[in-house]
This record gives structure tokens, sequence and C-alpha cells, in this order.
């Protein structure tokens, strides 16, 4: 259909053409071929106007198709103009939003700007306490810290007041150093510092001021208190934390210049010290040679002492058997056998030593003693016997004002005492008697038995061995016995 409508169209605008392009045609061949007849004139006249009638024919049928399509109906154009409103209210809106958030930009990047310039001053001044601090890390005295912060000169940052308070010796905090004019706020600031361990802080808008206080802590006690008036031009709650930071760290470098002097002055004295102390150790070795010397030397003479002692004991043992003829080397023969028993017993050289002289001294008491009661030949009556129990107290009673023999008193005073409490002088038992007391009188008897009296012949060392086996536990300490035995089958003690 549209194919066919298309072809009549252009049939119908190829005749208008013609139409058109006929009267063209005759007076072209007038005036070519100089033609006069009115007959082409009525021709050309004709076609003139069959094609203006056929062109309006064919205006009005082409332009009333296009007329037809855009024609409307009133309710179409009254949608068209509403939505039209609409569409002009969102554009306005949409405009009125536009001048708004013009507006917002613009104000943003008014913000940036500041922004802007605020950190560019910022930074100024950061890098240039930046390169105060690097100073700061390079003193190692309070005081010097303390006047280089004071010359630090910023047009955002600058030190009105800054102090520091140490903790001496008396645990009272004493004014280490300070510079500028003290701050009505700072006792209060520095006392709650100190209580609270705390940084505390106050803040002045109307002058820009920052009061600071850090005290300075170490094994959770506080050391000291470091205190900061600070004018700045940016208080906001980020700038104050920064501020707070950098007096922390000023603070840390003050102590450690402080840790630092008092090193270096206990360096200084443990110098001085050393060599006082060097000089006193030149001193001392001399001294030291000296008393080396000495000792070399009391040594000898202690030798020579307990040498002359020794003999002088063994004198006096000698004088016992002077007096009674029949126990000549008695003392020695006890000593010999009480200084083996003592050595299976394990006993220490100290012990040693007192046994050998309480064995030559144990019968030192029989001086005081008639020499026909010691030398009679016959068995001894009950008031004579009575008479020999009492050498041991003698004999103590000899030697107990020489304190240096404490022991061995103790020893010869109880070396007739029995295990089952019925010995002399004063009837003691068992660990009442002393060891060594123990140990002399298991050896006496023993040489006792096996040596001749006034009133007996000596007993074999079988007998004699046999009787002192058959009293122990009872006259004589059982071990001590058993000592001598094993020794005995050993043929380790003399006499045997």
């Amino acid at each position: 259909m549209k194919t066919q409508k298309k072809l009549l169209r252009r049939s119908f605008e190829f005749l208008v053409i013609l139409l058109i392009c006929f009267p063209l045609g005759i007076q072209i061949s007038k005036l070519f071929w100089k033609l006069k007849n009115p007959l082409f004139e009525y021709l050309q006249l004709a076609s003139l106007s069959f094609a203006v009638f056929f062109f309006s024919i064919f205006y009005v049928l082409r332009y009333s198709a296009v007329l037809k399509r855009y024609r409307l109906s009133e309710k179409k154009q009254k949608l068209i103009i509403n939505k039209l409103k609409e569409e002009k209210e969102t554009i306005e809106k949409g405009y009125i939003n536009s001048i708004q958030m013009n507006k917002e930009m613009t104000s943003i990047v008014k913000r940036l700007i500041d922004t802007q310039r605020v950190l560019k001053q910022k930074n100024e001044w950061l890098r240039s306490f930046f390169e105060l601090t690097t100073e700061i890390l390079s003193l190692s005295d309070a005081y010097e810290v303390i006047k280089l912060l004071g010359s630090f000169e910023s047009k955002n940052l600058g030190f009105l007041r800054i102090s520091v308070y140490f903790n001496n010796q008396d645990n009272v905090f004493k004014h280490l150093c300070y510079f500028g004019k003290k701050d009505p706020d700072e006792d209060l600031l520095l006392k709650k510092a100190r209580e609270d361990v705390n940084i505390a802080y106050k803040m002045e808008q109307r002058d820009n001021l920052l009061k600071i206080a850090v005290p300075m802590i170490s094994e959770e006690k506080c050391e000291g208190v470091c205190f900061f008036t600070i004018r700045c031009d940016f208080l906001e709650k980020e700038d104050i934390s920064y501020y707070i930071s950098i007096c922390n760290f000023i603070t840390i470098a003050i102590k450690n210049s402080i840790y630092y002097s008092n090193l270096k002055k206990q360096k200084l004295e443990i110098e001085d010290l050393y060599e006082k102390s060097t000089y006193v150790n030149e001193k001392l070795k001399e001294t030291i040679e000296e008393l080396n010397k000495s000792k070399v030397e009391l040594e000898k003479k202690n030798a020579e002492i307990e040498r002359f002692f020794y003999e002088i004991i063994l004198c006096l043992s000698k004088a016992i058997e002077y007096k009674d003829l029949y126990t000549k080397g008695h003392c020695e023969r006890v000593q010999s056998i009480a200084l083996k028993i003592a050595d299976e017993l394990g006993l220490s050289e100290d012990e040693k030593d007192v046994l050998k002289v309480a064995c030559l001294l144990h019968d030192i008491g029989k001086i005081g003693i008639k020499e026909e009661i010691l030398n009679k030949k016959e068995p001894l009556l009950p008031q004579e016997y009575e008479e020999i129990k009492k050498h041991p107290l003698i004999g103590y009673n000899i030697l107990k004002d020489l304190d240096f023999m404490e022991r061995i008193q103790k020893v010869i005073l109880q070396h007739h005492e029995r295990v089952d409490g019925k010995g002399y002088p004063y009837g003691l038992k068992d660990d009442e008697i002393d060891l060594l007391a123990r140990i002399i009188s298991v050896a006496d008897a023993y040489d006792a038995m096996t040596s001749d009296r006034p009133y007996r012949r000596a007993f074999t060392k079988d007998e004699a061995l046999k009787e002192l086996q058959r009293c122990a536990g009872s006259q004589f300490d059982k071990n001590i016995v058993e000592k001598l035995l094993s020794l005995a089958q050993k043929g380790m003690v003399m006499f045997l």
C-alpha cells in the first residue's frame, strides 16, 4: 500500500514538472526560431495554468497528510502541556539545586583553601620543630634543653614557660631548672600529675594557651614532673593530642639528660674512687705482703709454742709416771690406742688434737694422791679406793683456770664415768659423757688390764679383750669396744 502511494506521488510530481517545463520550452522555441504564432502563446498560457493548478493540488495533498499526522486532539495537547509544565518544574528545581550545589562547592573549595593554608602553616612549624628535636637529642644537660626550647621561635607555636621538678634522695621534689614566668595554674597541675601519675593539662581559649604537666615515670613511680605553658594558634582536639605528644617527647629527653648527667657524675666519682682504690690496693698489697711475712713468722712461733706446749704436757705425764712407778709409758700407750679408735670413728683433726692432749693428762690428778696408796702392793681398802676416785676431779681443778683447755678439762673429769651411770665422780651415763672421755675410758681400761700392777699380774691380751666385750654396754661404750676389737683383728693397734 505504501509502495502504491509512493508511486502515485512520484507520477503526480513528474506531471507537474512536465507542465512547468512545457511553457518554458515554448518560450525558448519562440526566442530561438522567432515564432510569432498566437497559438503558441495560448498553449504556453494553458500549460502554465494547468501547472499552477496541479501544483496547488499537489501541495494541498502533500501537506495535508503532514498536518494530519501532526494534528492532535485537545486532550492529548493538555497532557503534553501538563507534561511540559512538569518538565519545566523539574528543570527549575534542578536549576535551583545546581545553584545550591554551586554554593556548597564554593564553600567546600573555600574550606579546602583554608585547610591547605593551615596545613601549610602546621607543616612549617612541624619542620622547624623537627629540626629542634634533632638538636634536643644531641644535648645531655637538662638546662641546655630548656634553654634551647626557650629560644625556639615559630609563628604558630611558642614556649612561654618550662619548669622541671625532680625527686631527690630525700623524696622531696626539687626545682631543677626553668625559664619564663611562673604560671598561676602550675602548682595545681603539678600536684595532679604527681598524684595521679597521668598527664594533666588545661586550655585557655582567650589567649590560645595550653598548660601541660607531664610526669616522669620510672618503675611505676613518679620521679619528677615537667610543666609547659604553650602559645599555639590551633586548639582542636587532634592538635592538643599532638602538643601533649610533643611535651611528652621533651619530658623524655629531659629525663634522659638528667639520667645522663647523674651517670656522668657517678662515672667521675667511680673514676676518682678507682684512683683512690688503686692507691689503697697498692698500700693493701704492701700490707698483705707484710702480713704474709708476719704470718709465716707467726706460724713458726705457733709451731714452736705447740711443740713447747706438747713437751710440757709430756713432762707432766712423765711426772705422774715417776710418782706411780707401775704406770710408766701408760699415757703414751693410751694415746696410741685412743687415736686409732678415733680414726675408725671418723673424728675431725681438731677433736683428735684434743684427744691427743687429754690422753697424756687424763691421770694428772694422781699428783694429789699419796704415793703409798698409788704404789701399795696389797688390794686397796675402801677408803683408799675412795681417795683414788678423786683423781679425775683433782685433775680438773689443776687445769680449770686454763680457758683454752676447757674441752680437755671436761674429758679428764669424765674419763672414769660409765655408760650405765655407775661411774665417778658424777654418775653420768650414755651421751651425757663426752665421746672423747668414752674413748679414753676403753683405751685406759685395756692398757691397765694388760699391765702389771702392785696387787696383781697383767691380763693376757685375749683375757683383756673378753673382759672389755663383757662390760660393753654397761661400763664401756659398746660401739667403741667394737671398734677396738676390729682394730685388734686387723693387727693395727700397738700392744695387741
